[in-house]
Formats: structure tokens, C-alpha cells, sequence
């Protein structure tokens, strides 16, 4: 016959056991049909839980193994599919999410051994004092740790998941540890695994606090980084601008001497006119302002110094990204191609292929300029030869760090005596539409 109360504590922590998935989640923006999705996952994981509570359970460890870990499989895919997150994310977030939960589920086991006359006196205080307990807790979590955490978790990195992995699998142990014993066997052992689990889970706040930090210092290099560029960008300006103004002047003057000339040479200061205009050409439209922006700033550089740059782009396809971030990687990837080329005196040689597409659902941007000599690497990217490789060094690690935060990765090579950058992104399912 089912004891009620074991009935009720089984359901209860169940029911605690998704709640603290939400807690770490709800500041993520929920994925389409959130609703729809939350209804089906109900639908599994009731299944998934009167399987296990009415056929399987014997009470016996090894049925528990496998129950934590198709729980913490579920936890994952619940994390997933119910929120705008990737895979990584939803990994660490169900870390956290288990460990609070094992966490308060032991210290209930505590206050429930500590209480134990007045439990059996009351035995429907149990149900009732779990969820006391875990909504408490919950929103406490929810109010600090949970909102600390940063709401932009795609820079998650591998190194990050892995330690927070290893943590969770060792807590994971403990708490198998500690249910090995029976609750009157409460010692000081027991005690000590208990605290190991709360300094682990000090230990994962902690790794958490460095890789925040981690973040702003890499954003202060990015700050650092665009404020050196400010300073080169006002003196391309200047350049431009003069250009701009000393061909407009020759074109006044021009003008005016061709009220006065013959046919001969009126057609041969109009071709002088027609040349000077061609500066306009810089201006491009490729479907993306920012492209557009950087392509007209850094065609009209190119243009003064004889570098010929050839793109075939689809702009529209880009959109996905925010302003500064492709701002940055396409200045930066122009930039570089521009610094190799103005190397060679030969003008066949001082050209940029510049090739921008979807393929299937990815960004493809491919950057390609012949380069003088073989290049240095340290960590994949290529050395600076500037003297100042604090900054000038940057340009491609900014590059692969924006990259890498829309989880896409960059790959550089050498072939025939040129250099190929390629970027591949993939794009949001749904952020642009596939064209027909």
C-alpha cells in the first residue's frame, strides 16, 4: 500500500526539482511557443516520474543513479528548448539548477531528522514544510545568485562548462555518498560531506565571479582597443575629407575652363572630369549599412593608394549582428588586408577579394590579399610585426572573441602566396529569411 506522505515528498521534489531550472533561466527570453513546449515537457516528465516511482523504484542505489541522470538529461533539454539559449548555456544552467536543488533537498533531510517527534506527530507538516522551504529558497536565489549571473551567457567557454561539469559530478557523488547512510546514522561523517557539497558549491559561485571578471577585462581591452582606432579613424577622416575637397576643387576649376575651350580639348577635360568623379564609385550598397560604411571608408583609402578591391556580398544576411560587433570584424578584417597589401609596389598585387554569403544556414566571410612574406604564428592568429603589438596584436583577437560570441569560429591560412581569412556563423534559426 502507497504511503501518502512518501507519495506527497516524491511529488514535491519533483516539482522542486523543474522549479529550480526556472529560477536560473527566467531572465533568458523564452524560445516561440514556450507555452506549447512547457505542456509537452509536463507530459514527459510525468510519465518519465510515475515509470520510475511505480515500476522501477526499489529503493536501491544503482536505480537511483540512473534516475539522476536521466533527470539531469531532462533538465538539459527543458533548459533548451524552453529558452533562447545554446547548448552550453543550458548545460551550465542545469548545474546550477541540480546543485541548488541536492543542496535544499539535504538540508530538508536534516530539518525533517532534526524534527523528527513533531513529524510524526504531523506527518502532513512534511509536504508542506518542503515547500515552505524550497519557494523560500527559490525566490531568494532568484533575487541574487540568479540574476548576478550574467543574462548573455554565450561566452561560456569550454574550460568554464568543463570545470563546472566536474564539480557538479563530484557534488553528485557526495550526495550518492551521504544516501548510502540511513537517516539514524546522522554522524559527523555525514556532516562532512554535507559541508565538502556547500564548498564545492562556494567554489562554482567563485568560478562563476571569475569569468565575469574575465569578461569585463576582455570588454576593457575591446574598449581600449576602439578608442586607439578612434584616434586612427580621425586621421583617416582628415585624409578623406581632404581628398574629397581637393578633387572637388580641381573639378570648380575645371569646369570653369571649359566654358572657354575648343572641341579637342573640351573632350579631354571632360574625360579629366569624368576620372576625378570616379572617386564616388567608393560609395557601395550591399544590403547592410554597416558593410555599406565600412566598405565606402575604407574604398576611398584604397582608392588614393591604388589598392583594388573587388567584393561580392550579400549584406542582408548579416543583420543577426549587432552594429559594434560587425563593425569590428569587418574593419578589422579590412584593415588587415589593406596593411598586407600596401607592401607591394607592383599594382597587380595591391587587390582584396572580399566574399560574403550564406551557405545552408551559415555566415560564410571570406578576406583574401597576397602577402609579402610567410607569416609568424602564436595561438592560430598571426603576429603583429608592429612595434606596439599591445594594440596593433589585437585586431584579430578582437575579431576571433566576436566571433566566438555568436559561436561561430574563424579560421586563417596561406596558399599560393596568399592570405585566407574565413569566418563562418551560423545564423539564428528564423533571424533572416532563406532567399528563394
Amino acid at each position: 500500500m502507497i504511503n501518502i506522505i512518501d507519495w506527497l515528498r516524491f511529488w514535491v521534489f519533483q516539482c522542486c526539482f523543474w522549479s529550480s531550472g526556472a529560477v536560473f533561466a527566467y531572465p533568458l527570453e523564452k524560445r516561440k511557443n514556450f507555452k506549447l513546449k512547457m505542456l509537452g515537457f509536463t507530459g514527459i516528465i510525468l510519465v518519465y516520474s510515475l515509470l520510475f516511482q511505480f515500476i522501477f523504484w526499489n529503493g536501491t542505489v544503482e536505480v537511483e543513479f540512473v534516475f539522476r541522470i536521466i533527470s539531469s538529461f531532462l533538465m538539459v533539454l527543458f533548459l533548451y528548448a524552453g529558452w533562447e539559449s545554446n547548448f552550453s548555456t543550458a548545460v551550465y544552467n542545469a548545474v546550477w539548477a541540480i546543485v541548488l536543488w541536492q543542496l535544499l533537498t539535504e538540508v530538508w533531510t536534516v530539518i525533517e531528522f532534526l524534527g523528527g517527534s513533531f513529524f510524526e506527530t504531523y506527518p502532513y507538516m512534511v509536504p508542506m514544510g518542503m515547500i515552505l522551504l524550497f519557494v523560500v529558497n527559490d525566490m531568494i536565489v532568484a533575487k541574487t545568485i540568479g540574476k548576478w549571473m550574467p543574462i548573455d551567457r554565450r561566452m561560456i567557454g569550454p574550460r568554464q562548462l568543463t570545470s563546472a561539469v566536474l564539480i557538479f559530478v563530484i557534488i553528485e557523488i557526495l550526495a550518492m555518498s551521504a544516501e548510502l547512510r540511513h537517516i539514524s546514522d546522522y554522524s559527523s561523517e555525514w556532516k562532512v560531506l554535507y559541508i565538502s557539497q556547500i564548498l564545492l558549491i562556494v567554489i562554482l559561485y567563485m568560478q562563476n565571479e571569475l569569468f565575469k571578471k574575465s569578461v569585463m577585462r576582455q570588454e576593457l581591452e575591446i574598449m581600449n582597443l576602439l578608442w586607439k582606432n578612434k584616434q586612427e579613424q580621425y586621421e583617416l577622416t582628415k585624409e578623406n575629407i581632404a581628398l574629397i575637397n581637393q578633387k572637388c576643387h580641381d573639378l570648380k576649376h575645371q569646369i570653369r575652363a571649359l566654358r572657354k575651350l575648343e572641341k579637342v580639348e573640351f573632350d579631354k577635360y571632360l574625360g579629366e572630369i569624368e576620372d576625378s568623379v570616379r572617386i564616388y564609385e567608393a560609395i557601395v550598397k550591399t544590403g547592410n549599412d554597416v558593410f555599406d560604411t565600412v566598405l565606402t571608408e575604407k574604398g576611398l583609402y584604397c582608392k588614393d593608394r591604388e589598392i583594388q578591391v573587388s567584393c561580392v556580398a550579400d549584406g542582408s544576411q548579416m543583420g543577426f549582428i549587432e552594429t559594434i560587433d560587425l563593425y569590428a570584424i569587418l574593419g578589422n578584417a579590412m584593415d588587415n588586408a589593406i596593411e598586407a597589401v600596401e607592401k607591394f609596389a607592383e599594382a597587380e598585387k595591391r587587390q582584396i577579394d572580399v566574399m560574403i554569403c550564406r551557405q545552408q544556414n551559415f555566415l560564410v566571410m571570406n578576406f583574401i590579399n597576397p602577402v609579402a612574406e610567410q607569416l609568424v604564428y602564436e595561438d592560430g592568429l598571426p603576429v603583429s610585426t608592429k612595434g606596439d603589438r599591445e594594440y596593433h596584436g589585437f585586431g584579430l583577437r578582437s575579431m576571433r572573441h566576436f566571433v566566438k560570441k555568436y559561436e561561430g569560429f574563424l579560421n586563417i591560412s596561406e596558399e599560393d602566396g596568399c592570405f585566407w581569412l574565413k569566418i563562418m556563423i551560423p545564423i539564428p534559426q528564423g533571424s533572416i529569411k532563406s532567399a528563394t
